[in-house]
């Protein structure tokens, strides 16, 4: 799918942001945990959820999704442990997030196919074995499958080797199906983290240091709420609000969770973008001017993604148009964690951008380039075509973004949603 954006254009209105995709990959994959129906609520309709459920229905779910409610009932009562096939895993990270549920439903998993995903670089799965290993699993590996057995697992204080959402929650998964406490040091505290922690306490597990590095989780038997909502996207909310001040425009955006969205707002902050709030909603006021604040004297932003509570590294690209917006300085912007992660932003310089890659995880973007319409390759990553995207809003004349589904595993109805609020933006081929 190629998506056509005219540019010179200004944003306004008011939207309400999706579900999560992040807590929708973990919860999802959780209520195999239980044999009674589930329902979870602010689901988006996105790819990676459609995958899920489709991988979940191969092993005998009974799934009902009200796409226009925005909910699914899932019932795993009848869930049986077979084979995966290829095509379900080759294409989505998320499907590693079923390893922990189904060893603690089945006692053992295999899985023919390795999980895949955006195509960021190398994103080693090996610290999931290993703290199913530090937790007594047996997993036996190859370079395209893994066999794993629960047997011998036991709860007990584990150090995770990096701050992972995604090995966070696959424990958090796995030990609730164990015998004893499981004390997880190190662990990522993401909002989806957290999502998924609230969730599983109200069907029953007790979770505590819900939101800090240090978890306690003790499994019992599980019994889901009636319905359980899931938190608003932080990363849609971010889209919505960059989007609409690199256009100078402004914004209503409902649900916007306040009190998680601190890390990402001080971010806005150092391009002279301000977030104001009434309740639960978010508000930009129109015309804000884009201007890049300076880092500790130095003359340049320094831009840096880092784990939770700080800036999430895919949140990043959000801010590297932002910078081109800007009538003068320069950003320093570093992906610590993908080495494949910025690649991308050279295609910006077809609009005529001023980017300099230092070296596969840093980037220096200089302001005070026009830009001009051009025709842009997209990355299968989702927010780096947001970034493509927000690029051609302030460029003069039309772009097209070839290939750009990578939107559509992240963003539900993404042009539609942007058409609502004034851009002139559509979907071609």
């Amino acid at each position: 799918m190629n998506i056509k954006v005219k540019g010179g254009q200004r944003l306004s209105g008011e939207i309400d942001p999706s579900g999560s995709k992040n807590s929708a990959v973990a919860l999802i994959p959780a209520t195999i945990l239980m044999d009674k129906p589930v329902t979870l609520a602010n689901i988006p309709e996105i790819t990676d959820v459609e995958r899920l459920l489709k991988i979940l229905k191969s092993l005998g779910a009974r799934v009902v999704w009200d796409k226009k409610e925005k909910r699914v009932t899932i019932d795993n009562k009848q869930i049986s442990f077979e084979k995966l096939g290829r095509e379900e895993l080759r294409n989505m990270r998320g499907t590693s997030l079923l390893w922990g549920p189904m060893l603690a439903r089945f006692g053992r998993v295999y899985f023919e196919e390795l999980p895949g995903g955006c195509t960021l670089g190398v994103r080693p799965i090996s610290p999931h074995y290993e703290a199913f290993r530090d937790l007594g699993v047996e997993v036996k590996e190859d370079s395209r499958s893994v066999t794993m057995n629960m047997r011998k697992a036991r709860g007990k204080e584990i150090l995770l080797r990096e701050m992972s959402p995604t090995v966070t929650e696959n424990v958090i998964m796995l030990a609730t199906g164990l015998k004893g406490k499981t004390k997880i040091v190190g662990a990522a505290s993401e909002p989806q983290v957290q999502d998924l922690c609230h969730f599983l306490n109200a069907c029953g597990v007790r979770i505590e240091g819900i939101g800090s590095s240090i978890l306690e989780v003790a499994g019992s038997n599980l019994s889901p709420p009636k319905k359980y909502k899931l938190f608003s996207d932080h990363y849609e909310i971010a889209t919505f609000i960059a989007m609409t001040a690199i256009t100078g425009g402004k914004i209503k955006i409902r649900n916007a969770i306040p009190e998680i969205f601190k890390p990402i707002a001080n971010t806005f902050r150092d391009f002279n973008v301000e977030i104001k709030y009434k309740g639960d909603t978010a508000y930009i006021d129109g015309r804000q001017k884009i201007r890049i604040g300076r880092d500790g004297g130095r003359g340049t932003l320094f831009v840096k993604a880092q784990p939770w509570p700080a800036l999430p590294v895919d949140t990043l690209p959000l801010f590297i148009p932002l910078a081109l917006a800007a009538e003068r300085g320069q950003v320093l912007f570093h992906n610590w964690m993908y080495e494949s992660g910025l690649f991308w932003t050279s295609e910006l310089t077809k609009l005529g951008a001023n980017v300099i890659m230092a070296d596969p995880h840093r980037v220096v973007v200089s302001a005070g380039n026009k830009l001009y319409g051009a025709t842009l390759e997209a990355p299968y990553i989702i927010r780096a075509v947001v970034a493509m995207v927000m690029a051609a809003m302030i460029a003069e004349g039309e772009s097209v973004i070839l290939n750009a589904d990578a939107l559509y595993r992240g963003h539900p109805n993404f042009s539609e949603n942007l058409r609502k609020l004034g851009a002139k933006i559509s979907e071609i081929g």
